[in-house]
C-alpha cells in the first residue's frame, strides 16, 4: 500500500503524522509513504503542478484542520480516496484521532473501511479555461469587505435575475451547512443531486436562494464592483476575476472520502455542525460574523489566523466580525501561550 501524507505546518500535526506513520509501519511490512507539507501543496496548487504527487499512491491521509483536508480533496482530483486525521480540531470529516488510532490503523491496513462519494461543483473560467472543483462551495466576492458587486445570474441559458449583493455562493449539498447557511441558504440533507445558489445580502430582497438540478450550467456574467472581484474555491484557492463570464457546473468526478466509523449517524453529525443560533443575539450581524460564530461552535477555539485560513475571509473582515461578536458578549478571547502575539477566540 502506498500512502501520501499531507501534513499541516503546526508542530502538533507533524508529531501526530509521525505517530500515524510509525503505527502503520509497525503493523505492516508492505507499506510505503510519501509526504508533502501544506505549504508545499499551496505552491503546487497555485502552479497547477499538484497531480504529480498522486501518480502512484493508493490513499491520501490528511493530517491537519479542515483547510488541510479540503486541499487534500482538491489534490486527490476525484481519483484517490482521502481520510482526515487530526490531533487538535475534530471536524465533520475527521476519522483518525489519538483516541481511535489503533482502530484506524487496523481499518486502513485491512481495507475494512467505506468510501463515501460526494458531488462537487466546478468553476470553468471563460478566459483562462481553468477547471477548479470545490467540495463545499465556490464563493464570489469583492476583495474588500463592505463592497457591493453587481452580476447577472443565468441558469441553463435562462435569465434568473440581475442583482447587486455583497457576494454570491454556489454550494454543494454538503456545503449547505457552511457559509451558504450563514447567508440564509437552505440545508440540503441526504446528498441530493442539486446545487444551491445563494446571494449574500442582496439589495433586492426578492432575490432568494435558488435550488437547481446538479446537471445545470450556472453562468455568472457582468461582474462589476469598485474593487477587485475574487472567486474563492472552498475557502482555500483564490483567483482574480476581470469581468469575464464564469460558468459553474457539476464536477466531472466526485470526491472520495474514507470512513472508518461504523453506523455513522449522519443526522447526529449534521446537528453537531449546526448552531442553535440565538436569533435575537445575532440579529443584524453580517453573514461573516454568523459564519465565524458557527465555525467556533463546530471547530472549537481558534486563533485569528486559523479562522482566516479556515474561512478564506479577508483578515479585515475576520477582525471586524470578531469585534462584533465580542461586543455582543458571544465570543471571548485569551492569550495564546504558544505565541504571545496571538489570541485564542472561543464561544462564551
Amino acid at each position: 500500500m502506498k500512502i501520501l501524507m499531507v501534513i499541516a505546518e503546526e508542530e502538533a500535526f507533524k508529531n501526530f503524522a509521525d505517530t500515524i506513520r510509525e503505527q502503520l509501519s509497525k503493523n505492516s511490512d508492505n507499506i510505503s509513504f510519501s509526504k508533502i507539507s501544506e505549504s508545499e501543496l499551496d505552491i503546487a496548487l497555485q502552479k497547477s503542478k499538484h497531480l504529480r504527487y498522486i501518480t502512484a499512491i493508493d490513499i491520501i491521509i490528511s493530517v491537519g484542520d479542515t483547510g488541510t483536508f479540503l486541499k487534500s480533496i482538491f489534490l486527490s482530483n476525484g481519483e484517490k480516496p482521502v481520510i482526515a486525521a487530526s490531533s487538535e480540531q475534530i471536524s465533520f470529516f475527521t476519522e483518525i484521532t489519538p483516541n481511535n488510532l489503533e482502530e484506524a490503523v487496523t481499518s486502513i491496513l485491512s481495507k475494512s473501511y467505506t468510501i463515501d462519494k460526494y458531488n462537487r461543483v466546478a468553476l470553468q473560467d471563460s478566459l483562462s479555461n481553468e477547471y477548479l472543483p470545490a467540495l463545499n462551495e465556490i464563493a464570489i466576492f469583492p476583495k474588500r469587505s463592505a463592497q457591493l458587486m453587481s452580476y447577472t445570474l443565468t441558469l441553463d441559458n435562462n435569465h434568473i435575475y440581475r442583482g447587486r449583493a455583497d457576494g454570491l455562493i454556489v454550494s454543494t449539498p454538503l456545503g449547505s451547512t457552511g457559509y451558504a447557511l450563514s447567508a440564509n441558504g437552505p440545508i440540503a440533507y441526504g446528498n441530493p443531486d442539486i446545487t444551491l445558489i445563494v446571494p449574500v445580502n442582496p439589495l433586492n430582497k426578492d432575490h432568494h436562494p435558488v435550488v437547481a438540478p446538479a446537471e445545470s450550467i450556472i453562468s455568472i456574467s457582468n461582474l462589476k464592483a469598485k474593487t477587485q472581484i475574487e472567486v474563492i474555491i472552498d475557502g482555500q484557492i483564490r483567483k482574480k476575476l476581470d469581468g469575464q463570464t464564469i460558468k459553474i457546473l457539476k464536477a466531472r468526478k466526485k470526491a472520495k472520502v474514507i470512513r472508518i466509523s461504523k453506523n455513522v449517524n449522519i443526522l447526529s453529525r449534521l446537528r453537531n455542525r449546526l448552531v442553535e443560533l440565538d436569533l435575537q443575539s445575532l440579529e443584524g450581524v453580517p453573514p461573516s460574523a454568523k459564519y465565524i460564530f458557527k465555525l467556533l461552535h463546530t471547530e472549537g477555539e481558534m486563533t485569528q489566523s486559523e479562522i482566516i485560513q479556515s474561512t478564506g475571509l479577508p483578515s479585515r473582515t475576520v477582525r471586524n466580525a470578531l469585534k462584533i461578536l465580542s461586543e455582543k458578549g458571544l465570543v471571548g478571547k485569551r492569550r495564546y501561550l504558544h505565541d504571545a502575539r496571538q489570541s485564542i477566540y472561543f464561544l462564551i
